[in-house]
């Protein structure tokens, strides 16, 4: 089913998962890639880190549209306390891999959304966590020379061969994979009844 806004709306991202979910909640939307670089700054607490990439990432696509509902998202993988961002190289993955191997971790995304010309903004935070079962040495090996845990925080995909570690889930799915939809639909269709007010 597809929904129709009044509105133009902006995806500030070329994330192929971000186009994938918001394209599967039926939403009909433009890209404009934000071009802010992505540091994390590992002592930066998660959440305010999360919420202020994606707040310049939304900002950065807002300055270049005159009428329109700009989105963006940010998404980290936080395991006690340490962010894991995109792993570096294939040795960072197998690093990364391990640590999360038979414990809990959290995926924590920051949507926001900016109505131009209004500049009305509104930000949200959803948080999903994840259990890992133990994963061998050998399984490691193997998953990484798949190549798919190298473009992906935490690395490994959720929605990919990587669901075959996860043991338990306790929040959305959609917000595992890079953006909550349940979140989105919330934010936008707050805008909707504004516009209709």
């Amino acid at each position: 089913m597809q929904i129709i806004l009044k509105k133009r709306l902006v995806l500030a991202s070329n994330s192929p998962r971000r186009i994938t979910l918001l394209k599967m909640a039926g939403y009909h939307f433009d890209i404009i890639p934000h071009t802010i670089e992505e540091d994390i700054h590992c002592e930066i607490f998660p959440e305010k880190l999360v919420r202020n990439l994606a707040f310049l990432k939304t900002r950065d696509v807002a300055g270049k549209v005159d009428d329109a509902l700009v989105i963006s998202a940010d998404t980290i993988v936080v395991h006690k306390e340490n962010i894991l961002g995109k792993p570096k190289d294939t040795r960072d993955a197998k690093r990364i891999l391990t640590m999360l191997s038979g414990s809990w971790h959290d995926i924590i995304t920051a949507v926001c959304v900016i109505d131009v010309p209004s500049k009305k903004k509104l930000l949200r935070i959803d948080r999903t966590r994840i259990k890992m079962r133990e994963i061998t040495k050998d399984e490691i090996e193997t998953y990484v020379r798949s190549g798919e845990p190298m473009d992906k925080a935490g690395a490994y995909a959720v929605q990919g061969e990587g669901k075959k570690f996860v043991e338990k889930m306790d929040g959305s799915f959609s917000n595992a994979v890079g953006l909550p939809l349940e979140t989105v639909r919330k934010m936008l269709n707050n805008f909707i009844k504004n516009e209709n007010a």
